[in-house]
């Protein structure tokens, strides 16, 4: 169950959702009504009991959905769209891990090179991971006098045409050169406004890959793609949501 905690920052004290085998939903007030979203969210996940230990089996998915009851969380969705590392969502639990980084001056990481875009249509799943791309997370950690950080974690989903047509998917996440910055919101806001395919905030690129992986989509016969969700798969080690946004661009 998601539980509402607070941590501070040097920026000052900010409040997050705590995400354990669990989602977030929320329905747009512009509908399907969009031919281009970028989607991020500013987190941080959990160790397991303050341990330098990887997060086995884990599922981070970001995307958008048909309504809140077709999310990667349910057994086979009716309709959903989205970027999840470090594999495609799938009820059975992934192979792959988050692995720990010990990074430097306490500043650790989870990282991976697992990605996937998919598509869910009547519980069927469609897939691509064309290129290459890796996912840091800041840990929560106070293993080595750890600071409290946040890493960014944005997906950018194009529609070729309102309601019938193709999908095009791209990923921006925070690289290991910011795991000892300060990221903050008025971070995550300029990365989703950054019209280049490479954002670059306080000095760092964040490691990108531009729209590609074509999925063929139909929300005329499957169902509105007019809800963003967030699913994190992981039941030992939480994340912790500081803000989602959601940047329309066309």
């Amino acid at each position: 169950m998601p539980i509402i905690a607070s941590r501070n920052f040097a920026t000052g004290t900010q409040q997050y959702l705590s995400l354990s085998s669990s989602d977030y939903l929320r329905t747009l007030t512009i509908g399907q009504s969009w031919l281009r979203l970028r989607i991020g969210i500013l987190y941080a996940l959990g160790t397991v009991a303050e341990n330098a230990w990887s997060i086995r089996s884990p599922s981070l998915c970001l995307g958008v959905s048909s309504g809140p009851s077709s999310s990667p969380s349910v057994q086979s969705p009716s309709h959903c769209a989205g970027f999840s590392v470090p594999t495609a969502p799938v009820n059975a639990a992934p192979t792959t891990v988050l692995t720990y980084n010990a990074g430097s001056a306490g500043n650790s990481y989870f990282s991976t090179a697992g990605y996937a875009f998919f598509k869910y249509t009547a519980g069927s799943l469609a897939t691509g991971a064309v290129g290459s791309f890796t996912t840091v997370a800041p840990t929560t950690t106070t293993l080595g006098g750890a600071l409290a950080r946040r890493g960014m974690l944005i997906v950018d989903i194009n529609k070729s045409a309102a309601l019938i047509g193709n999908l095009t998917f791209g990923a921006y996440s925070t690289a290991a050169g910011h795991m000892g910055l300060d990221i903050t919101s008025s971070d995550l806001y300029w990365a989703l406004d950054w019209a280049s395919a490479t954002p670059t905030i306080q000095g760092v690129a964040m490691n990108g890959l531009a729209l590609g992986n074509t999925l063929a989509f139909n929300e005329t016969v499957n169902g509105l793609l007019d809800t963003i969700f967030l699913f994190w798969g992981s039941y030992v080690s939480p994340l912790q949501l500081y803000e989602i946004a959601v940047y329309k661009v066309g």
